[in-house]
């Protein structure tokens, strides 16, 4: 079901609602008081910390480059309204300033499980991760479904939506970006307030992800920016997920074989061990090292899983984005009347979007070591 923005809150309204609604913002969980807590607190001290982004820009003291940046998203914004038909309803007019990063994200899967625990909440249903205003939080999380014997990751992020139930700020940690991914991460999170559909985040983060790289790379062109050099990126990105995506077929493959849990554990090590050892040998045509930090930390279940709800169906939004001439808006009323559809009707669809997509492009090459999904580990 698509989830639709609530009329604007005033500011009493808006303080009254974070505490209803806090544990839901940060695409986060209620299964405690302890979280109930940290999520009302954090998102509280968010809003309370917000100023005006022009103000900001206007004020002698501030920073030369947080006022550049400020005016960077401004402009962004500007375009992903005129050019993109994103609704920013408010959002990214106000400034925030994090240390480090707004929010934590906790994932987690079963040992032997390739697919993300869902954490299933109040108006944004089930998703894949539950989300902390606070590392330590996040880690302590981790560290109780670790005892469980799950998979656990943690990890940081730069941006979050409250899917139109608040005007998003700018944090400060959008201004680290290039002026390429700050474009990429605004139209993503505006892609968000424009269709969510419940329990569906590989749906949600595709099609979020799809409009933030196509829009970056079509703001990209008409401001004749490098686009091949962007591309070129994305491309890399793309062989890498693939890449990823080939060795957690192989986990799967593994975990449904009849064995004893103590064998699927040594297996699963030396999987783990060969993949690295993979990406090792062929980094050439792995990004030729801009994934060497991504492979520094070790991959787990719960790491695959979130990789493959951010890439998973993205060749399919690209098929229906060329099937609408690439018109923004009718894009945008073929994902409203996918996001109806009942799961099983929608991935279908998606399925053969993305087949029709894929066989008319060359696939990116994965490495002879990476073997097909379904391959014994």
């Amino acid at each position: 079901m698509q989830r639709h923005r609530p009329p604007p809150k005033s500011a009493a309204a808006g303080a009254a609602g974070a505490l209803a609604l806090a544990g839901c913002l940060a695409l986060a969980g209620c299964a405690t008081v302890e979280f109930y807590a940290q999520a009302i607190g954090g998102q509280a001290s968010l809003l309370l910390a917000r100023k005006d982004a022009q103000a900001v820009i206007d004020d002698p003291a501030t920073a030369p480059a947080v006022a550049a940046g400020l005016r960077r998203v401004r402009d962004l914004v500007r375009y992903a309204e005129t050019a993109l038909a994103l609704d920013a309803d408010g959002s990214y007019r106000s400034y925030v300033e994090v240390d480090g990063v707004p929010v934590w994200t906790v994932v987690a899967a079963g040992e032997f499980e390739v697919e993300a625990l869902p954490r299933c909440y109040p108006v944004v249903g089930c998703v894949v991760y539950r989300g902390y205003f606070s590392e330590r939080g996040a880690r302590r999380e981790a560290e109780r479904l670790a005892a469980k014997g799950y998979d656990v990751h943690v990890g940081g992020a730069a941006a979050y939506s409250t899917l139109g139930w608040f005007a998003d700020p700018v944090f400060s940690s959008f201004l680290r970006y290039d002026d390429a991914a700050l474009a990429g991460l605004l139209f993503h999170e505006l892609a968000h307030q424009m269709v969510y559909v419940r329990d569906d985040s590989a749906f949600n983060e595709s099609f979020a992800d799809f409009v933030g790289h196509a829009g970056a790379r079509q703001w990209l062109s008409e401001r004749g920016g490098d686009v091949a050099a962007y591309q070129a990126r994305r491309d890399a990105a793309a062989a890498y997920a693939g890449f990823l995506a080939s060795w957690r077929g192989q986990l799967a493959a593994l975990y449904r074989q009849p064995l004893p849990p103590p064998a699927k554990r040594q297996r699963k090590a030396s999987a783990l061990a060969a993949m690295r050892r993979c990406y090792e040998r062929h980094r050439a045509v792995l990004g030729a090292g801009a994934f060497d930090a991504a492979m520094a930390k070790p991959y787990n279940n719960a790491r695959l899983a979130l990789a493959g709800t951010y890439e998973g169906w993205q060749p399919a939004f690209a098929a229906l984005f060329e099937d609408h001439g690439e018109d923004w808006p009718r894009f945008y009323g073929a994902v409203r009347r996918l996001a109806a559809e009942a799961r099983a009707q929608r991935d279908a669809r998606l399925g053969a979007l993305q087949e029709r997509w894929t066989t008319r492009r060359a696939p990116h090459p994965l490495p002879p070591c990476a073997s097909p999904p379904g391959a014994s580990a």
